[in-house]
């Protein structure tokens, strides 16, 4: 199901949000090793991800954020109402293996009426769940938001 937009002023501490599931496939991991540049074995080599601790392939810990990004933009809150990310401060908790399905989890911690006006500053503590209801990465994203008053998408806002 998609939000509705949501601006700086539509928020409060405590809510929440969920998005998803997605699946992230093999074919997932190929591309992002291929884009990025990162062929790391354990991304890429079945023999070699077979002895490590995990047993097996798993996708890249940036690939999961990215997917945890795309989910956030997917679930319409964001669309027309962010103007830039802030800060990010994550952490891989678990691996995620070919064919895992993940959904996103996004609670308002904080908001800062900084820097302008027009704009403030939202904290989301954000955490990635597998198919087993598992956190796979956790964190805190801060984001730009607009405030309502100029949450106008065609109008062009100067970021800081």
């Amino acid at each position: 199901m998609k939000l509705a937009p949501h601006a700086y002023d539509d928020l409060a501490p405590g809510m929440a949000f969920r998005s998803g599931p997605r699946q992230v496939t093999r074919a997932d991991i190929a591309d992002f090793a291929r884009l990025s540049g990162d062929h790391t074995r354990l991304h890429s080599d079945d023999a070699y991800a077979a002895g490590t601790p995990f047993g097996g392939v798993v996708a890249h810990g940036a690939l999961n954020l990215a997917v945890a990004t795309g989910l956030a933009w997917a679930c319409g809150l964001f669309e027309g109402t962010v103007l830039a990310v802030v800060s990010m401060d994550i952490s891989f908790d678990r691996p995620v293996f070919p064919g895992d399905s993940v959904t996103l989890q996004l609670r308002v911690s904080r908001l800062d009426e900084r820097p302008r006006a027009d704009r403030g500053r939202v904290t989301f503590e954000v955490a990635l769940e597998n198919q087993a209801g598992k956190r796979v990465l956790t964190g805190a994203w801060t984001l730009l938001l607009r405030r309502q008053s100029s949450s106008d998408p065609g109008r062009p806002a100067q970021p800081d």
